[in-house]
């Protein structure tokens, strides 16, 4: 009951929600819906805010994630706290609405109250900005002493010894993809398109190696088969990096049901094969790989020029050597990119025998160097009303926005056409080379079988006839050239239908068809 005495503690109750995504390209929706799971991953920040609580102040929470469930907005609390990226605002703003109707007190962070706290404040009675921490028990100590102030901001970038291991109770493993884990908060780059350094800052911050360990486990325990390592770039610190994956094998290894990691990275990552040799011993399966492009031009006109001492062709073979699977994140639409640059894409991908990329069009985020220039060259269309994966905000200077997005639009549906796509998947499965020895005795995984079985039944239900027999193809001359290849094969195909719908996604049209879209 709301504000239950329990002898002469009261008690309160705290509503935490994780908003539904809209529909994005980063849910990775056909993945989701193919594996047999709800959504992509856990909240990992509402989790924490659990572990956070001061012992000592008698709270109660309850938890919603959207994704999975309905929220229930007659619920009896004394509290919400939502928590989202800039997508999930329109949403953000809806559930709040709701609930102050009712006179229930909502508090308001995370990524979208940290970037744009003058919308976020007129739907919070408490707002959050940048780390929580520090701030978050603050706050629970000043709310139950009736004391708490409508604005809370973390000045300093927190040590991040004081992150607790996000409570887990709340959720269950089975309906995620995979869990979060965070080894590092900072980025040591200041990239001009983009805007993380606002959110984690510049100065590199490591968690300790001994309670990521305790995170791992944490997340093995809750049901987790993979752990998405979620910061940025997951290889800034060599020694950290090693020393983080020598420890994570050491454990790996020594459990019935192993885990598997997944992480983002620089292209960097890819000329250190020892690095590369300690993530395939550790189960890393992929690797989303920042190359975003082949001219040094285009790098070095956002302030990336640091990136063009490596070759990215290098990289990813090296990558693609140890049976990781490279995410190629690519971007065009760079004043040094020309109507050239997508054959130029296109031909890498085929070179380096590479299955999966994302091509996004360069946008840029409000108060980044990159806006605040367009916006001197009065380049900055101020009724963009797009989609950011499909169009930009951006007026294009070495081609017209026509030629732009169509050329965007054949790049991924040439990338993911069935034929063209089977080349590259199979040319990148009969190059790997290294395969750990360090889990030939595990038993079967029966919980991945049934994975298996529930992407074969999504491609033959929910698929067109020519990916469909792609998927089967694939299976049959992955096992023929050699078996254990099988579970790689797999993996691959796991993502393909989610890039496959995404090329021939309606929006497309809608955005061709309507110019008011995107220009």
């Amino acid at each position: 009951m709301k504000n239950k005495n329990t002898g002469n503690i009261l008690k309160r109750r705290i509503y935490l929600i994780n908003p539904r995504n809209p529909d994005n390209f980063w849910t990775m929706q056909s993945s989701v819906d193919a594996v047999g799971v709800k959504t992509l991953m856990p909240n990992s920040a509402l989790a924490t805010l659990v572990s956070l609580t001061p012992k000592d102040i008698n709270i109660e929470y309850l938890y919603c994630d959207e994704n999975i469930s309905k929220i229930n907005f007659e619920i009896d609390c004394d509290l919400v706290a939502i928590t989202g990226y800039t997508l999930h605002a329109e949403r953000i703003h809806e559930i709040s609405t709701a609930f102050r109707k009712r006179n229930i007190l909502v508090a308001i962070g995370g990524i979208y109250a940290t970037l744009y706290p003058e919308s976020a404040k007129k739907y919070a009675d408490y707002l959050f900005v940048k780390e929580a921490e520090v701030t978050w028990p603050q706050f629970l100590k000043e709310w139950s002493e009736g004391k708490a102030c409508s604005y809370y901001e973390q000045k300093e970038f927190i040590d991040m010894k004081l992150t607790p291991p996000p409570d887990w109770s709340f959720v269950k493993g089975k309906d995620y993809l995979y869990f979060a884990v965070q080894t590092s908060r900072g980025c040591p780059n200041n990239c001009d398109f983009c805007d993380a350094i606002r959110i984690v800052g510049r100065k590199y911050r490591t968690k300790p190696i001994d309670q990521i360990l305790i995170e791992i486990k944490n997340a093995h325990a809750a049901g987790a088969e993979t752990v998405f390592f979620s910061e940025d770039n997951f290889f800034v610190n060599r020694k950290f990096t090693i020393q983080l994956l020598k420890e994570i094998i050491n454990w790996n290894t020594s459990i019935r049901k192993p885990l598997s990691f997944s992480a983002q990275a620089t292209v960097m990552i890819g000329h250190d094969e020892e690095v590369l040799k300690l993530m395939a011993d550790a189960k890393f399966s992929v690797v989303f790989l920042g190359v975003e492009s082949l001219r040094k031009e285009c790098l070095q006109e956002i302030n990336k020029g640091q990136m063009t001492v490596y070759d990215p062709k290098i990289c990813v073979k090296k990558l693609s050597k140890y049976g990781i699977l490279p995410f190629i994140g690519l971007i065009v639409g760079f004043d040094n990119d020309d109507k050239f640059t997508f054959s130029e894409l296109e031909a890498f991908l085929d070179e380096t025998h590479s299955p999966i990329a994302s091509i996004s069009v360069l946008n840029a985020p409000e108060d980044t160097k990159l806006y605040n220039r367009m916006k001197e060259q009065g380049r900055i269309n101020e009724n963009f009303k797009g989609v950011w994966h499909f169009s930009t905000n951006i007026v294009p200077k070495s081609m017209t926005i026509e030629e732009l997005l169509r050329g965007h639009r054949s790049l991924w549906k040439g990338l993911y056409d069935p034929e063209n796509f089977e080349k590259r998947a199979l040319n990148w499965l009969f190059h790997i080379e290294y395969f750990s020895p360090l889990y030939n005795n595990k038993k079967i995984n029966y919980s991945k079988l049934m994975k298996f079985i529930y992407i074969m039944k999504y491609y033959l239900l929910h698929e067109p006839k020519p990916v469909r027999l792609l998927f089967f193809r694939i299976l049959r001359k992955t096992w023929k050239n050699n078996p254990q290849l099988i579970k790689k094969a797999v993996t691959v195909m796991s993502q393909y239908c989610h890039y496959y719908n995404f090329a021939n996604n309606a929006l497309w049209n809608k955005i061709e068809g309507g110019k008011k879209e995107c220009l």
